[in-house]
């Protein structure tokens, strides 16, 4: 009656509801109980149902020897309430909610293979029968490694080297399809190898164009000599002459571009590493990306940080687009202000390197300006201030941090620009 029990409360946690036959196991469970246990079980079921859980000291009660309702399995349904919501059969457009397709990509050096294969199996794997085991993988190293990343990804013996993924929201209207239904093979394109690319060309952005059916061939390097043409040159310097107006330049728009992709490259990377793990002042600057963020964000999770990563992209799309990057909210401007601080550093010397090419102009690298011209206030950059590093501020109190630039908010768009497009995804 116990085990009964448990799993009806399991299930009305998990799914919001009980089947009809699971009311009328539920309905016996509570008359085959005294009456303070049946009250206590009803309470708990409404409130697994409801997803409410106050905390309370366990009360002590012996189920009884005999259970009267040890047959009831045979009359529960095998199929539980969100087979019935969710049927796998279903098509896209007979769901009534959306549907999101996420793809992960997980790459892992295995250091040590007999330690990776014993861990692996003292955890409950079993390898491939012999027989079907090839002569490159006699004892089933693949199927020990698949097994971890179904998990944690984590085995004695091996190290996670990639950890990247894609999302996608699919759209009827668009064409798209679940997969157990498609026409066409399910393909995502994570793109050529960054690091690869970074080392032929260091003012090169990462791939952009995931989902792709076949390899693509790589982007161009931005042209932001015509992306941001130069007006004519003019010294007077009259007030109202639009000519002498401040101009985003060429070299100014490469170097913060560059600046921008390395800051994504860097953001993904660590929040694949640190994954739900919070930044601590003990790491010392080891996260290069999240550890020169204010503390107040440290303990945000995967996810959150990923959407940082995405903002550096944005607004270096904004740049590949021939427009100013202005932040559409206060996880890009703090990106933007990051980028804005560190792009001189991507000034390399000499006359061989693709940035040189570019015409020059008075207002090259004055990245001042742009902090003027491109935000709307600087707001974000309170959460510098140490009167918000303090506990109450990582979520064990009342927040001291304005609702507005609290890290919860960072993603919410500002209302007096164009917003994003919610379908956009992640490109690692």
């Amino acid at each position: 009656m116990a085990q009964r029990a448990a799993r009806l409360l399991s299930s009305a946690a998990l799914d919001g509801a009980l089947t009809e036959q699971q009311e009328i196991t539920a309905h016996k469970i509570a008359t085959a109980l005294p009456d303070a246990p049946a009250a206590s079980f009803r309470q708990a079921l409404e409130r697994a149902r409801a997803g409410m859980w106050p905390s309370a000291a366990p009360a002590l009660f012996s189920w009884p020897a005999d259970d009267p309702l040890d047959g009831l399995a045979e009359d529960e349904p095998e199929l539980p309430v969100s087979a019935t919501r969710s049927p796998k059969d279903a098509r896209l457009a007979d769901l009534p909610g959306p549907v999101v397709r996420v793809v992960q990509l997980r790459e892992f050096h295995v250091y040590d293979q007999a330690k990776v294969l014993a861990a692996a199996a003292a955890g409950g794997w079993e390898p491939m029968p012999e027989e079907e085991l090839g002569e490159d993988d006699p004892h089933d190293l693949v199927g020990a490694v698949m097994f971890a990343a179904e998990s944690t990804g984590e085995l004695p013996g091996m190290d996670w080297l990639t950890d990247a993924q894609e999302g996608r929201l699919l759209l009827s209207a668009r064409g798209d399809e679940v997969a157990d239904w498609s026409t066409e093979p399910v393909r995502i394109n994570f793109g050529t190898g960054w690091r690869l690319r970074q080392a032929a060309n260091p003012y090169a952005a990462p791939p952009r164009n995931p989902g792709a059916a076949e390899a693509v061939p790589e982007e161009p390097q931005p042209d932001f000599a015509s992306l941001y043409a130069l007006p004519a040159a003019c010294g007077c310097e009259e007030e109202d002459c639009q000519k002498c107006h401040w101009t985003f330049t060429p070299r100014t728009a490469d170097l913060l571009f560059s600046a921008l992709s390395e800051l994504a490259e860097a953001a993904y990377d660590d929040a694949a590493e640190l994954g739900e793990r919070p930044v601590t002042e003990d790491d010392d600057g080891a996260w290069g990306f999240f550890s020169r963020l204010p503390q107040v964000t440290w303990r945000q999770n995967r996810q959150w940080r990923r959407g940082l990563a995405r903002a550096c992209d944005d607004l270096a799309g904004d740049l590949q687009r021939g427009t100013w990057p202005r932040p559409t909210c206060a996880a890009e401007e703090m990106v933007l202000h990051l980028a804005l601080g560190e792009a001189q550093d991507h000034l390399e010397a000499g006359d061989d390197n693709p940035h040189a090419a570019l015409p020059t102009h008075r207002d090259d690298y004055d990245f001042d300006a742009c902090s003027d011209f491109f935000f709307q206030d600087h707001d974000v950059l309170w959460l510098y201030d140490s009167k918000y590093d303090s506990d109450a501020a990582d979520g064990t109190g009342p927040s001291p941090v304005p609702p507005a630039l609290h890290p919860d908010n960072w993603f919410e768009d500002f209302l007096n620009v164009p917003a994003r497009s919610p379908e956009r995804g992640h490109r690692r």
